[in-house]
């Protein structure tokens, strides 16, 4: 139960910027992947490569995949938003390959891991985690408070809010929806960085995993039905403490097709997603 919740905080990092990107947006951002891969690997150069403390290493990562989704989005999803989602979608395809192509050609294929990870075991109320797992479940609590503030307490929060819901009338309202958009960008790319710390603290990583974190992603994100915060929240610990407690029964190398398997059983129960009454309130 305890590797599910760990497991499920990742999770939830992982998607928030994801989610936030495609009900603002209105795109699925399939390079988002790549953006965490991009972070965990950039944490490794300057940690284990270059001997920067571990932290230090994250945060920097961190800002400098905020800044990349930001140059992302503005040279390339920005120009084509008026295409539609589907010409988007394509776009981010090919972010892709060009972001993987970069990383493949700066890192020779193999599998790597930070150096001062820590891994002692520690008793919290009972509960024995070690001390990088339980940074990664802080880091989800801190990252969901951090983003429900944001979106309810400021006026950036009121702006995202008004351009997601209808952004012709909040540009006729005088919001700055272009400023709106990068701003967006780069709280998606500060998440999908600390997803990619977070990723590093986990275990190990390669180059060739995005592919299976997008997947894992997209699973929240169909899961919690693109609808609320808290329903990115419910889904991605639901799927991370099923799929952790599968590897009881079945080998882990389907843990991501217990994953879909899970999406397809709650769609059938509940074809808008955990969030689908709250998103309907929403829009009533």
């Amino acid at each position: 139960m305890v590797f599910g919740v760990v497991s499920g905080s990742y999770l939830i990092v992982a998607t928030l910027g994801f989610a936030l990107v495609s009900r603002t947006e209105k795109f699925l951002n399939i390079a988002h992947a790549e953006l965490i891969l991009g972070g965990a690997f950039v944490t490794y150069w300057l940690s284990v490569l270059e001997g920067w403390p571990l932290a230090l290493a994250g945060a920097t990562a961190v800002v400098a995949i905020a800044l990349l989704a930001l140059v992302v989005g503005r040279v390339v999803y920005w120009p084509m938003r008026r295409s539609g989602s589907v010409v988007l979608l394509i776009a981010s395809v090919g972010v892709v390959y060009i972001l993987h192509g970069v990383l493949e050609t700066a890192v020779k294929p193999g599998v790597y891991t930070f150096d001062g990870r820590d891994t002692t075991l520690l008793d919290v109320g009972g509960i024995r985690i070690s001390g990088s797992d339980l940074l990664i479940v802080a880091a989800a609590v801190a990252s969901v408070v951090a983003l429900h503030l944001v979106l309810t307490r400021t006026g950036l929060g009121l702006r995202l809010r008004a351009s997601a819901s209808d952004e012709s009338l909040a540009a006729g309202r005088g919001v700055d929806v272009r400023r709106v958009s990068s701003q967006v960008w780069l709280m998606a790319g500060a998440l999908a960085g600390l997803a990619g710390v977070l990723l590093g603290l986990r275990g190990a990583i390669s180059t060739d995993i995005s592919f299976h974190e997008i997947l894992l992603i997209l699973s929240v994100s169909i899961l919690a039905g693109f609808g609320s915060l808290y329903g990115v929240v419910a889904a991605g610990l639901l799927l991370g403490i099923v799929t952790e407690v599968s590897t009881l029964v079945i080998p882990a190398g389907y843990r991501t097709a217990v994953a879909f398997a899970m999406v397809i059983l709650v769609l059938l129960l509940r074809p808008e997603g955990i969030s689908g009454a709250m998103v309907r309130k929403q829009r009533a």
